[in-house]
């Protein structure tokens, strides 16, 4: 036992200093280790903490502009015109559910779905009442998963409102697609009920109070996966400027949120976007919205258009196709070519209407004069076809002013004969065909006029009387419109002026060129008034005023190239009073019903608007009725050019 006690007595101190060395490596590890995490956070990742805290402390955010207002105007006889908002901004709501901050979802389904499926109602209500009022059908719902009666409609909305409010980690769930906002009832009913996950939340939206009031010029603001965006129309081509810059706030909080004083902040403000003041008169929009909704139902065409434009500015007074949409529902049509603007987008045949350019051409180039003959004694031979007058009625010698009177086709190929190809190209590129009018709407088409080298003998007889040439209605305008303007081309204007917070940019007149003398615009217009007075375009007449006008009625090719025998395009183009016209007009019926010609058709639209617009602008008579005297042309030096 002493043996063995004294070799105990001789191993512990061994064992203690083992235990020490150990204990001493452990701990310097544990040293080291803890420098190397304490320097890894100081040091390496010091960035990275320091944005961490930062974001603990800090709330940033992007400030959103005001977009900018679009603005109608409303002059008739006064200097001083008065502005409409016609696009502007208000506040709305819309609704989403935070499912992670619901612990009943089936509950809240089971409160929310007569109220969402009622909303859902009326909203397919005003969206139908628009289609209808627009001059579309009403839409029919498509989707296969809706059901058939009210109440498989109302359980099946439950359902889908569960399963969707039951996504625990979702922090969004919508409630209304994009574009929709909600309405008075549902609001209410949500504040009302204070639904656990349900949230209300107040933004600005783009509202037009005018309804489709212009439609085809303002466009929309849609929606797009980056957010909100304008598309056609104003809305699209200015865009950028409309929109505005975001602005940007950042600020430090302290743990429970609140500001704290001394803290680093930045502020970028946001720039609200440009306000835009258009040329469209408020009430001539209304004007020819009105008359195109009625000559489209009493005609029954397919589609219409009319543009009123200024004479002397190119200011465009009013542009408007029908059927048309409303761009506070811009969601809801049938046919998405609807959104489209045919004015500046779709191109056509003019036939008659653009006579009196060729004859222009043909006065400018002094190969003929109102007065100066032909002989029509029946239809003529051009290479492999017959070309006859439209009503073939043949009534022999012809002045140039009887052929325009008459819209005779066999007269205006003898006339393009006498052109020829190569002066008559140069005379329509000198009228702006061939070329955009560089109007500022989003979707204008560019036309292309063929080269003269292209051209044979057939070529030069259809284009004399407007066949086998295509332009927009835009185009056709704006060339008919040098004649109300002493022989200048203008470029037609939209907008009259931008406004920011800094400063306000007017948009001036601007002539293109001076397409013909102003001795050879008057004459083409006295031979225009000669339509209207003893011409086919009589039902155009105003009593009290001379107006300058022609109709046009013009095949459509189909598919294969050939002309339609079932459809036609009927025109009537036209200004006045033609002294010192106030306004120049272009209406476009889309393949009317039964043998419609312009004479019967836009020409009587023409009289209904010139009747209004001469009352709007409180034009004086040009004589008194019933002492009527013919319109005589005092053809001006042609160096007042």
């Amino acid at each position: 036992m002493a043996k063995s006690a004294s070799a105990h007595k001789v191993d512990r101190p061994f064992n203690a200093t083992r235990r020490i060395y150990v204990l001493a490596f452990v701990g310097t590890g544990l040293f080291i280790l803890l420098g190397a995490r304490l320097a890894d956070l100081q040091i390496l990742r010091e960035s990275y903490y320091d944005a961490v805290a930062q974001s603990q402390r800090e709330r940033a955010s992007e400030l959103i502009p005001h977009r900018g207002i679009i603005y109608a105007t409303e002059e008739g006889n006064v200097e001083t015109s008065v502005l409409f908002p016609i696009a502007t901004n208000q506040r709305g709501w819309i609704a989403y559910a935070v499912p992670r901050d619901i612990s009943e979802p089936a509950q809240v389904a089971q409160e929310l779905a007569p109220a969402l499926l009622a909303f859902r109602q009326r909203q397919q209500d005003r969206v139908n009442e628009t289609l209808v009022a627009t001059g579309q059908e009403p839409r029919e719902e498509t989707d296969e998963n809706v059901a058939s009666d009210e109440s498989d409609a109302l359980e099946q909305l439950r359902d889908e409102l569960a399963t969707r409010l039951n996504k625990k980690r979702d922090p969004y769930e919508p409630l209304l697609r994009p574009y929709e906002i909600l309405d008075d009832e549902l609001r209410n009913f949500l504040a009302a009920a204070n639904l656990p996950g349900i949230v209300v939340k107040e933004q600005e939206v783009r509202i037009y109070p005018e309804g489709s009031l212009a439609a085809h010029v303002l466009g929309f603001v849609g929606y797009e996966q980056t957010g909100k965006v304008g598309r056609y129309g104003i809305e699209g081509w200015h865009e950028q400027e409309l929109a505005g810059d975001l602005g940007f706030l950042s600020s430090e909080r302290d743990s429970i949120g609140a500001f704290i004083g001394v803290g680093d902040h930045t502020f970028e403000p946001a720039t609200d976007g440009t306000d835009i003041v258009l040329t469209i008169d408020r009430i001539v929009q209304s004007f020819i919205e009105k008359e195109l909704a009625d000559g489209v139902t009493r005609y029954g065409a397919e589609r219409g258009t009319i543009i009123v434009m200024e004479p002397k500015t190119g200011a465009i007074r009013g542009m408007a196709t029908f059927p048309t949409f409303d761009p506070n529902y811009y969601y809801a049509i049938n046919d998405p070519a609807v959104q489209l603007n045919p004015a500046i987008s779709e191109i056509f045949e003019p036939g008659s209407i653009l006579k009196p350019l060729i004859m222009a051409s043909a006065i400018e180039e002094k190969i003929v004069k109102p007065d100066t003959t032909m002989v029509d004694n029946g239809p003529i031979r051009v290479a492999e076809y017959l070309i006859d007058t439209y009503d073939s009625q043949h009534h022999g010698l012809q002045t140039m002013t009887q052929i325009l009177e008459k819209s005779n086709n066999i007269g205006m190929v003898w006339v393009g004969q006498q052109l020829g190809a190569e002066t008559m190209y140069d005379y329509l590129r000198r009228f702006g065909l061939g070329e955009k009018t560089g109007i500022r709407l989003e979707g204008e088409t560019r036309t292309v006029l063929t080269e003269p080298d292209d051209w044979d003998v057939t070529t030069v007889a259809t284009t004399s009387f407007g066949q086998g040439i295509a332009l927009t209605p835009l185009q056709a305008l704006n060339a008919i419109n040098v004649f109300a303007n002493r022989g200048q081309l203008v470029s037609p204007q939209i907008i009259s002026r931008t406004e920011t917070a800094d400063a306000t940019t007017i948009f001036e007149p601007q002539v293109v060129r001076q397409a013909v003398s102003p001795a050879t615009a008057e004459q083409i217009s006295a031979m225009m008034v000669s339509v209207i007075e003893n011409g086919v375009a009589q039902s155009a007449r105003v009593p009290g005023y001379y107006l300058a006008g022609k109709t046009g009625t013009a095949q459509v090719p189909d598919e294969r190239g050939r002309y339609s025998p079932d459809r036609k395009i009927i025109a009537f183009v036209g200004f006045g009073p033609v002294e010192n016209p106030k306004f120049t007009i272009l209406i476009k019926l889309d393949n009317p019903a039964g043998l419609s010609f312009a004479s019967g058709t836009a020409a009587p639209m023409f009289r209904n608007l010139a009747t209004k617009l001469l009352k709007y602008y409180q034009v004086a008579p040009s004589y008194e009725i019933g002492q009527q005297q013919p319109f005589r042309v005092t053809v001006p030096d042609d160096s007042g050019a």
